[in-house]
């Protein structure tokens, strides 16, 4: 009888083991689709989602990563305004840059400048940089600083790290102050923000990156909700980011250079 009871056991013991492993292994392939799910964009267009109709005045951010873009058809598919890069660090200059300005102020889309801000490097210097090379003009979009993470711009938890980041954000913020009269508006996403921006930069819109969900109003005072970073649009090649501006035509006009 005892080993009967023995085999018993352990027909018991394996039988629960592998039950185990079935459901950790579920679990885990749960896990890993919902990662791969939050690492795509829900959105892929103006229309594909319920804000298109609470969101009425759209735009585009491009760079020389979007190739050639057609900007008659851009315009035709109602983009009232582009960002568009100009430069990055102390040195890079965006190679479609002008091009691209040239052709959307051309077709009377309200178009502004962004820089890539570059972690480590003296701010005052970047926006020198940018203040050299960028066109802003009467009726251009106040410039604007991108404030994100990149294979370059590391993330650190360390505090000196995050206080050195903010530190030459400050210097560059001041420097475009003085140079346009107008506080830069800056371009950031929930975790960039949260490290670097909330209650440093009271003055300054805030351009805010959530692929997932309308931005929470409560955190910040977001004016632009870049929504999408693979966009399909006439016009464009291949993905473009896909921005709401949040309030009425007449407050967009506030964004728009004296």
């Amino acid at each position: 009888m005892r080993k009967n009871k023995n085999k018993k056991s352990k027909k018991q013991t394996t039988l629960i083991l592998i039950v185990s492993l079935i459901l950790v292994s579920s679990v885990f392939l749960i896990v890993i689709d919902s990662i791969k799910k939050l690492s795509r964009d829900q959105f892929h267009s103006f229309y594909d989602n319920k804000y298109s109709h609470k969101y009425v005045i759209r735009g585009v951010d491009v760079s020389h990563h979007n190739g050639t873009i057609n900007w008659t058809q851009l315009k035709n598919e109602g983009i009232s305004f582009a960002f568009i890069k100009a430069t990055e660090g102390l040195s890079h200059k965006d190679r479609k840059y002008k091009k691209n300005y040239d052709a959307s102020k051309l077709l009377d889309i309200k178009t502004g400048t962004y820089h890539f801000y570059t972690f480590g490097l003296d701010g005052a210097k970047q926006a020198q940089h940018f203040i050299r090379h960028a066109t802003v003009g009467s009726g251009d979009l106040i410039p604007a600083i991108d404030v994100e993470h990149s294979p370059i711009n590391k993330y650190s938890s360390d505090k000196d790290y995050i206080g050195k980041v903010i530190a030459e954000l400050v210097k560059m913020e001041h420097e475009m102050y003085d140079h346009y009269g107008l506080h830069p508006i800056i371009y950031t996403n929930k975790d960039c923000y949260k490290l670097y921006i909330q209650d440093k930069f009271p003055n300054n819109l805030i351009w805010m990156s959530d692929l997932h969900n309308e931005p929470n109003t409560k955190e910040n005072e977001w004016v632009i909700w870049q929504f999408s970073h693979t966009g399909k649009i006439n016009g464009a090649i291949g993905d473009i980011d896909l921005n709401y501006f949040r309030y009425s035509y007449r407050q967009f006009n506030e964004l728009l250079m004296p």
